[in-house]
């Protein structure tokens, strides 16, 4: 037997197995969709219009854990809609903080108010949420700005709602949020590949799927291995 053989070998069971161990923990709980359909979580908004990332208090009253993944979105009839910042699993008969990032520009956020599910974000922003860091002020604005443009267009208005909260509370000026809107945009276009006057065409659904990821693995096989 080659030794590029034994090697594709090795490296299929490693790959088998890392996919068998993610496809588990994802089976562990139920997703957080089911869980408001069973009637078993309650999500409330935490933190006051301005905050950034939000938070919201997830409490599960079910027998079952929830999984709570990046994109799932939060709604609220009398209050700002939310999309999860983070992968968070909440064990039963448990409450979990959970960030989020606001999705409507032209809303404000009231804590204390009950948040329901409604489906999960595109997967641009679903994107640029997994490569922000929640827990830096400078990254995180960015990353809210940049879901504002994402769901509001390049020239959402600036002067009511969240953004007039997180001015405040940051204390900058709307010149400074101009400037921040206008970085932002140049890192969305750089990221999809697009003209900044172009943003509002970016497709949607463009991430990859298991199928990319395994044909991706292959031809990386092929590569190294010559087989």
């Amino acid at each position: 037997m080659s030794i590029r053989l034994v090697f594709l070998i090795f490296v299929i069971v490693i790959f088998a197995a890392g996919t068998g161990f993610l496809s588990y923990t994802q089976s562990t709980g139920i997703p957080l969709a089911q869980a408001y359909t069973d009637g078993t979580v309650v999500i409330t908004q935490v933190t006051p219009a301005g905050s950034i990332p939000h938070h919201v208090n997830i409490t599960n009253n079910g027998n079952e854990a929830i999984n709570v993944q990046i994109g799932d979105i939060l709604i609220s009839n009398s209050s700002q809609n939310l999309v999860i910042a983070q992968n968070e699993t909440v064990n039963k008969n448990s409450s979990d903080i959970v960030s989020a990032y606001c999705i409507q520009p032209s809303q404000r956020a009231v804590p204390g108010v009950k948040l329901e599910v409604n489906g999960t974000s595109s997967n641009a922003v679903k994107q640029v949420i997994e490569e922000s860091n929640p827990n830096d002020l400078t990254n995180a604005t960015s990353t809210q700005v940049q879901i504002f443009i994402l769901t509001s267009g390049v020239n959402f208005y600036i002067y009511s709602g969240e953004p007039v909260a997180e001015v405040s509370n940051q204390s900058i000026t709307y010149t400074k949020y101009r400037q921040l809107v206008t970085a932002a945009s140049a890192t969305l276009a750089t990221r999809f590949n697009v003209t900044v006057n172009n943003i509002g065409n970016i497709n949607q659904n463009q991430t990859s799927n298991s199928t990319d990821s395994v044909n991706g693995f292959l031809n990386w096989v092929k590569t190294n291995t010559g087989i």
